[in-house]
């Protein structure tokens, strides 16, 4: 494979071709660490004209392609195991635009979902979609999973947030898919295609996403019950009274895992088997 690098670095610079085991490590994989990690090189295109050169040189040189986001995943769908070229999107980070009129975000697919979620606040609007990993997720990577979160149960999955993507297919061509628009009923809505489509169609290099009016207040309630039975009933309850932005549970054990592992102090005066999160 000494040609195919060689053919590799005449577009890209060192910095954005990486060969060294370090690298391998950390970009070679999402957190699985379960499949051995052997990627050819990982490489960092910085626009849309990069991808489709990968692409067509991909096809060319029989090389396969792993596109990598924050690679928080924990079902090695980012895992390159075999000699494949590693793709990261670290370097295509950039929000585009805002537009006020539709309350919508234009942005690249590197974009960490954090930064997309405090941009939206420097505007006075609301993303919908939240999760654990939002300080290292990708906004590419969130739509290629169809990433849901803890703010599911009233805003949906990522799949309800978006409203255009651009991606680039497998053939090398652009798509320009719905173009943010937010009424079309011209037929096949192929953005949804893409979105949960982890990676195999092609790649998400833009997305635009709808922002929603910030709420105006909102509470936290963690409440103990002690049977997983009760979980449901809890959840039909609140919700007949109140909206909803989440409700999550867990278990006492996971608490106690959290309290040996973190090395943290006790929460609750009171123990229960489970709790709902609200």
């Amino acid at each position: 494979m000494t040609d195919v690098l060689d053919a590799l670095q005449t577009r890209f610079a060192d910095k954005d071709l990486l060969t060294d085991a370090e690298s391998f490590e950390t970009y070679g994989q999402d957190w699985t660490r379960f499949y051995p990690v052997a990627p050819l090189a990982i490489v960092f295109p910085r626009s849309e004209t990069d991808l489709v050169w990968l692409v067509n040189f991909a096809r060319e040189h029989h090389v396969s392609l792993v596109p990598s986001g924050g690679r928080t995943g924990l079902s090695a769908g980012a895992t390159a195991s075999n000699g494949e070229l590693v793709v990261a999107m670290d370097r295509m980070a950039e929000i585009i635009e805002y537009d006020e009129t539709n309350a919508t975000i234009r942005c690249q697919a590197g974009v960490i979902t954090d930064a997309l979620i405090a941009y939206a606040e420097q505007k006075g609007m609301f993303y919908g979609v939240d999760f654990a990993a939002s300080g290292s997720s990708q906004i590419g990577g969130n739509v290629a999973t169809n990433a849901g979160g803890i703010r599911v149960i009233r805003y949906g999955m990522t799949r309800e947030q978006v409203i255009g993507l651009r991606v680039v297919t497998g053939t090398g061509e652009i798509l320009d898919l719905n173009r943010g628009l937010i009424k079309n009923a011209t037929g096949l809505d192929m953005r949804h295609l893409f979105i949960g489509s982890e990676g195999i169609l092609g790649f998400i290099t833009e997305v635009t996403v709808q922002l929603l009016p910030k709420p105006a207040e909102q509470s936290v309630l963690i409440l103990g019950v002690e049977s997983l039975d009760d979980l449901m009933p809890v959840l039909h309850t609140f919700r007949q009274s109140m909206t909803l932005s989440a409700y999550e549970f867990f278990s006492d054990l996971a608490l106690t895992h959290v309290l040996e592992h973190r090395d943290v102090q006790q929460p609750f005066e009171t123990r229960t088997a489970y709790y709902a999160l609200l």
